[in-house]
């Protein structure tokens, strides 16, 4: 999680295929958004980077409609936006051509698209996954509820098993869109849509989405920065720390732990000791803490140990966070949030992120999550 709030990678995306490949040209959009607001409304090219007005018209009645036109060099992602309203906007695959767009802006998953199948398919794939999403969420209060109300440990055990089962369900069908769409802008965007913890293992299919549309420009970008994000997994790079490479020393320090006893690094030499930088407020890396409880009840009987580190400022959070995980090992923070002395000193400016280290204090891998975790300490420790 960054320090500050970033747009989503899936609202980023400018594409071009082969499978369905579309030349430059001008393009018409013909609206009738009913309950839209009166004011401007916005057409906006979403690239990986930056958000480009394309063109705008100012809605004066309650028709709720209107024309926005320009010219594109290649299928891309586009969305409709209502004044300042961020919050609800119609997202387009768009074509050269014209196309109209019909619906209630107080129901946009109801939002029909003409003369445009990309739209159609990418408005149809966000519908799917939230329906599937309000299911599982519910499945996952509820299993917070049992959680907390005391029920024995192989009931919830079975319960969350059944819940990662039904999780990999919607990451394997958003991944089976991602291979097979015939329109680049949907490829990627379903690709954009999985949880990065999830695409570990999935450099075929990130290659495939790759080499049906070589020529894209956000293709490549997209399916680029993935798979330099398996790199850093494999620990062989990790954006999220930028001051330390695999096989230097790690720079000790002293954080107090929950009783407000110092606890040292160096403290900890003689054995393999993942420092593992975290936040209770940091979702990633609450949902990479079962991962990481996993590799420690593996290995800790082998000579190997956790440190956590946490980017917290609030105690109550983080010790309520340490129970609620069930993070036995040794836990520090200074509770100075992004301020603490940790960040500077290895360069942090993402969490989730860590190092494994040699009993010398040799940095053995950084960023290591998931199987790639499980993989490096069945690599190093015998």
């Amino acid at each position: 999680m960054k320090k500050l709030a970033l747009w989503a990678i899936a609202f980023g995306f400018v594409l071009a295929g082969c499978h369905q490949q579309t030349e430059k040209g001008d393009f018409v959009i013909n609206a009738k958004i009913d309950n839209a607001p009166l004011g401007t409304v916005i057409l906006e090219e979403l690239s990986m980077d930056t958000l480009k007005i394309v063109d705008s018209v100012t809605l004066k009645d309650a028709s709720g409609k209107f024309t926005l036109k320009g010219m594109l060099p290649e299928q891309g992602l586009y969305r409709i936006r209502f004044g300042e309203d961020q919050q609800r906007f119609i997202l387009l695959a768009l074509d050269a051509g014209t196309m109209s767009v019909t619906g209630d802006l107080n129901n946009l998953e109801l939002v029909k698209f003409e003369n445009s199948e990309a739209s159609s398919e990418l408005q149809q794939l966000l519908n799917d996954v939230s329906s599937r999403s309000r299911m599982l969420t519910e499945e996952s209060m509820a299993l917070d509820s049992m959680t907390k109300s005391g029920v024995g440990d192989s009931a919830i055990q079975v319960k969350t098993t059944a819940l990662q089962a039904k999780e990999k369900e919607v990451t394997d069908f958003v991944m089976h869109t991602a291979t097979t769409s015939k329109n680049p802008a949907v490829a990627a965007f379903a690709l954009s849509m999985i949880n990065p913890q999830s695409l570990m293992g999935s450099g075929k299919e990130i290659a495939e989405v790759k080499s049906h549309f070589p020529t894209n420009t956000l293709v490549v970008g997209l399916t680029g920065k993935l798979e330099q994000m398996l790199k850093q997994a494999a620990g062989e790079v990790d954006a999220n720390m930028t001051a330390l490479q695999v096989g230097q020393v790690a720079p000790d320090f002293s954080l107090p732990d929950p009783t407000g006893k110092m606890i040292s690094l160096s403290s900890l030499k003689g054995k393999f000791v993942l420092v593992d930088f975290w936040a209770s407020w940091c979702q990633p890396c609450r949902m990479e803490n079962p991962n990481v409880v996993k590799a420690y009840n593996a290995y800790k009987d082998k000579n190997f140990t956790v440190l956590g580190v946490s980017l917290d400022k609030k105690k109550e959070a983080w010790l309520e966070a340490i129970q609620k995980d069930g993070l036995t090992w040794t836990q520090v923070s200074d509770l100075k949030f992004w301020e603490s002395a940790v960040v500077p000193l290895y360069g942090i400016n993402s969490i989730p992120t860590n190092l494994l280290l040699d009993p010398s204090g040799k940095i053995l891998g950084i960023g290591l999550r998931g199987e790639a975790l499980e993989a490096k300490l069945a690599e190093v420790i015998k």
